[in-house]
């Protein structure tokens, strides 16, 4: 007999035939389940994005057969750990999926920060080619110091693009004893990062000790040129302090993926704030980085095996 999988939500074709050759699959939308714990009863797996909340009372519905549970993407903070290892579950992910997606986009989000491209551009083709000339704009990455919170996958691979492609100086933290690594990087308390850094780039998991860790006294120490870029989770950055640092200028700018709440309502400051990019959390959303989080199906299929 098959095993018998809860899909929630939406993976792409490929991911799914692969799924529904090894497997019976149940499909189920993420509001459903979201309403309905229950629904997980009497399966033996669960797959779904990082989007779907697995609770203690999800475990608890599908105790006595709930295996394995596969979440496509890098977070797993959706999930009750405890609840996991209270009711024997394996939890599988894609930790590495996306790594140089989501680090490209920081990237991208900072390089527009320093040289606003799509203004200067509507400014030509708006047919005012002479006067997007007239005044210098932005400046290079070259020689600025760099800090990155969270050393990771992600953070590693942000933080040599930028030292070993732009000639930046970059100073890291993690709580991990993370490296050594081959391009020019040093380990700085947090506060060392907050007063020394013309960027900051968040790449932590969202946990107890990361949850609103950059708030209003932060901000007070950061340089008055400073740009912050997250593309980690909302939540990391306390989104009031944040605009308040933005109007007031203690932050130079901000390039966001992620916010807290997400999605911002309509006309938050966030939004329109000419030193603010904001895009919809899309930074592993890249056909191959989805590909790659989808493939957690055959992570879930040889724990079914196994």
């Amino acid at each position: 007999m098959k095993p018998r999988v809860l899909l929630v939500g939406r993976l792409d074709a490929a991911a799914e035939e692969r799924l529904s050759a090894a497997a019976d699959v149940v499909r189920c939308e993420e509001s459903a389940f979201g309403a309905d714990p229950a629904i997980s009863g009497g399966f033996d797996a669960i797959v779904g994005r990082t989007n779907m909340r697995i609770t203690r009372a999800v475990f608890a519905a599908g105790a006595g057969r709930l295996r394995v549970v596969g979440v496509a993407g890098v977070g797993l903070d959706h999930v009750d750990i405890h609840g996991a290892h209270e009711y024997g579950v394996r939890i599988v992910h894609t930790p590495h999926a996306a790594s140089d997606a989501v680090a490209e986009l920081s990237v991208a989000l900072l390089l527009q920060l320093l040289r606003p491209i799509p203004r200067l551009a509507g400014e030509y083709a708006a047919g005012r080619f002479a006067a997007a000339r007239v005044s210098p704009h932005g400046g290079e990455l070259r020689g600025r110091t760099v800090g990155v919170v969270g050393m990771g996958a992600i953070g590693s691979r942000f933080a040599r693009i930028c030292a070993a492609g732009f000639g930046a100086r970059v100073l890291y933290n993690d709580l991990a004893a993370v490296g050594p690594f081959d391009f020019g990087t040093t380990s700085v308390s947090k506060e060392e990062i907050w007063r020394a850094c013309d960027v900051i780039s968040l790449h932590v998991p969202l946990t107890a000790k990361t949850h609103g860790l950059m708030d209003a006294a932060v901000f007070e120490q950061l340089r008055g040129d400073c740009l912050l870029i997250n593309t980690c989770r909302g939540a990391v950055v306390e989104t009031a302090a944040l605009v308040a640092a933005l109007e007031s200028g203690r932050l130079a700018g901000a390039g966001l993926d992620v916010t807290k709440p997400e999605p911002l309502p309509v006309g938050h400051p966030l939004l329109s704030h000419p030193r603010c990019i904001v895009t919809p959390h899309i930074a592993a959303r890249t056909h191959a980085g989805l590909r790659n989080m989808y493939a957690v199906v055959d992570r879930v299929i040889e724990a079914l095996g196994g």
